[in-house]
């Protein structure tokens, strides 16, 4: 079976990219879970693994228990394996999955989570010629996306122009120079028949396998309780509109400000640069004082969360892990 792995920032169209890939016969993609990568990061050696260490730790995480795998079934599975790897248990939890679905195999199945930049060299050397397509969305469109907006940790998202500019760029840094499959959101919205029937292609789906067998509706029903109201719109029309409205919501310092960290970037992939170059050196201040106390707040706030609650910072020091 092919695999193909979505790399995006949280709200750049994830989800509508899957809902519209998941149409396809021959296409699977899964719903959104770190499986893959709390198992690479907590099991720094395949020697490591441990299936009632690995069972403890998928199921830790709100996404994967939505995908509504029996536990003690996957842990029978994980047990009967004859050696324990990161391919064999990704292909176990992968196939359970399926059959939760009710699908067969599929020519491609697109496997969605984050912090997937960061394993790129891992999957490709467990799994023959991967794909990945990386979308990309406007910077400044994903940080007005995420204001105010609560992630399934119960943590409001980057709603600091500092933090949103500096995780973008380093989503952006963490695939250069990779072979990803690069998909902007906003052509994606603009004509998403054509940009789809461009990447089947690339894909190299099959005629027969570009065949319509689901819905967006399906799709959406997919989606756990725990990320619904993330994702609202999903069985809609694109809103071409929803692209610029950053336009109309950030200030012209935030602006100012995102594309002073992020401005080549966001050229070099193909956006416009919209600063006022009139902006008032007072106003800029102003806000660049209030985000960085804000952003600092963020830092200890992160800190105590995922050390003491999520955790992950403490497995990140025991597998010396500084990404």
């Amino acid at each position: 079976m092919k695999y193909a792995f979505l790399l995006y920032d949280s709200r750049s169209g994830s989800t509508l990219l899957s809902s519209l890939l998941n149409l396809f016969s021959g296409i699977i993609v899964t719903q959104e879970s770190a499986f893959i990568p709390l198992i690479l990061e907590n099991f720094c050696d395949e020697g490591q693994l441990n299936t009632d260490h690995i069972i403890d730790l998928i199921y830790s995480e709100p996404q994967f228990c939505d995908w509504n795998i029996n536990k003690e079934m996957l842990r029978e599975k994980l047990s009967s394996l004859p050696r324990l790897s990161y391919k064999s248990t990704f292909d176990v939890i992968i196939d359970e999955y399926l059959k939760v679905r009710g699908e067969e195999y599929p020519e491609l199945i697109i496997v969605k989570g984050p912090r997937y930049e960061f394993h790129l060299n891992t999957f490709k050397s467990l799994y023959d010629d991967p794909l990945f397509i990386n979308l990309i969305r406007d910077g400044r469109a994903v940080y007005n996306s995420k204001l105010n907006m609560v992630s399934v940790s119960g943590l409001k998202m980057s709603n600091n122009v500092f933090q949103s500019a500096f995780e973008w760029r380093k989503k952006l840094k963490g695939v250069a120079d990779q072979p990803v499959i690069n998909l902007r959101f906003e052509d994606l919205v603009a004509d998403n028949q054509s940009v789809v029937s461009c990447l089947l292609d690339k894909l190299a789906i099959s005629a027969s396998g570009r065949e319509i067998s689901s819905t967006q509706e399906e799709f959406h029903k997919l989606i756990g309780n725990s990320q619904k109201h993330l994702h609202t719109n999903v069985n809609k029309a694109p809103d071409k509109s929803i692209a610029v409205k950053w336009r109309k919501n950030l200030s012209d310092a935030e602006v100012w400000i995102y594309e002073k960290m992020c401005g080549k970037l966001l050229v070099e992939n193909g956006y416009d640069l919209y600063a006022d170059s009139d902006t008032s050196a007072k106003e800029i201040l102003s806000v660049a004082v209030r985000h960085a106390i804000h952003w600092c707040w963020l830092k200890v706030r992160n800190l105590f969360y995922y050390t003491f609650i999520d955790g992950s910072i403490i497995q990140k020091l025991k597998g010396k892990r500084f990404e």
